[in-house]
């Protein structure tokens, strides 16, 4: 794991190389009983006074550069409580009935139910999460989490691929897509996160974003990586822009070619 000066310092360059509109973000699972250290927290129901689900959380901290402690008195949203492994057990009632509002039988619910579940941390096993912009970040982060545009995401992921590590088959079930960060951590894998229905609703992400979860482990790959991709995939992308204009006739007075034709006569 790279030091937290060199995490910070990758943090602030990623955000600067790819002109991201919002800062990169590092998540920590705190087992029950560990000191996570880290200082500065604000905890949503005792510092703010309210509850949030997991996707606002993280878009608080991405948008407000705020670092964030969620237990589970700070959860609104029950199904990310249950796969950060907040909640002490599974909680039957979520895989009953909210699956269906997202499903058209009881087959299509519990191929749902499978999916979610295989994406979360056994239950109990986390006291807290930590979330912090990683430019400022002081603790070591399990996973990175960064939103933008499509062509900003590709060019993380295609870094990543340059050496190696490709990202996980894209599996959208349309909700709950905070799960893939408790997945990332869990396996160990990169996904790319396409919002589901929640995470617009409750979290507010924008409906032109999407984020790629990595494991902090790999982290240090993604700079060098856009760098060398840059022959094949530069970003920003490169516009063609060799050419002469062409304008209507009645637009004809803004041109050289009339300037010319006037002062020559």
């Amino acid at each position: 794991m790279a030091s937290l000066d060199e995490i910070r310092q990758q943090g602030s360059t990623l955000r600067g190389v790819l002109g991201l509109a919002t800062w990169p973000i590092g998540i920590r699972f705190c087992s029950r009983g560990e000191q996570c250290g880290g200082s500065g927290f604000k905890r949503p129901y005792r510092d703010l006074g309210i509850r949030v689900a997991f996707c606002q959380a993280i878009n608080i901290a991405r948008t407000y550069g705020w670092k964030l402690a969620i237990g589970l008195e700070d959860s609104y949203c029950m199904i990310g409580a249950e796969a950060l492994g907040l909640t002490k057990t599974y909680l039957d009632y979520i895989d009953r009935d909210i699956p269906k509002w997202h499903t058209s039988d009881k087959g299509a619910m519990e191929r749902i139910v499978s999916v979610i579940h295989a994406r979360f941390l056994e239950p109990g096993s986390t006291e807290l999460v930590l979330i912090s912009p990683l430019d400022r970040i002081d603790f070591e982060p399990h996973v990175v989490v960064i939103y933008g545009l499509p062509a900003q995401i590709a060019t993380v992921a295609k870094a990543l691929i340059w050496n190696g590590v490709v990202p996980g088959e894209i599996t959208y079930i349309g909700m709950a897509s905070c799960t893939l960060i408790p997945y990332s951590h869990k396996y160990g894998k990169v996904q790319i996160n396409i919002p589901g229905t929640g995470e617009l609703i409750l979290g507010r992400t924008e409906s032109h974003e999407m984020s790629i979860v990595i494991p902090a482990k790999y982290l240090h790959l993604i700079i060098p990586g856009i760098e060398a991709v840059k022959k094949i995939h530069l970003y920003p992308l490169a516009k063609f822009s060799l050419y002469e204009p062409k304008v209507p006739k009645w637009y004809e007075e803004l041109t050289f070619d009339y300037y010319k034709k006037s002062v020559d006569q």
